[in-house]
């Protein structure tokens, strides 16, 4: 049974209506219920109410899967500044080894320390820069074989 507000005559009312089928519907008003027959007249046009969408919330887990760590070919990779600026000190030596993420030197830019870590695993074969020496986008910094 559906709750509906109706107005007649300027006073509001509180209905209960049912389908009971064949164009017949049952209405309630406070105690009193009622059989109401209607029929649909040619011609006359009636707006549908407009369904509401249903949406239903999914969680999703991306699968990801573990990487290994990269490892350094040997070949002496280069490691290249990727800004400008002034290396501020060097954490490493040439023979460290080092991990991913391992910071191997600090490097400022506008006012901004910069760690700048290794992208692989292997050992620093050499360093190219010294403190407070001035870089370019681009230099190679260390590399790591």
């Amino acid at each position: 049974m559906a709750k509906y507000k109706v107005n007649v005559d300027g006073k509001d009312y509180e209905v209960e209506v049912e389908n009971i089928g064949s164009g017949n519907l049952e209405v309630k008003l406070g105690n009193k219920k009622s059989t109401v027959s209607i029929q649909e007249l040619s011609g006359s046009t009636r707006q549908q109410p407009s369904p509401k969408p249903v949406y239903q919330a999914q969680s999703y887990t991306p699968k990801v899967e573990p990487t290994p760590p990269k490892k350094a070919s040997g070949k002496g990779e280069p490691v290249k500044a990727v800004m400008s600026g002034t290396v501020l000190s060097i954490k490493r030596k040439v023979g460290d080894k080092v991990a991913v993420g391992d910071v191997v030197l600090i490097l400022e830019a506008m006012k901004m320390e910069n760690e700048i870590s290794s992208p692989s695993e292997g050992v620093i074969e050499a360093i190219l820069v010294n403190p407070g020496q001035s870089i370019n986008t681009g230099d190679t910094l260390f590399t790591i074989g």
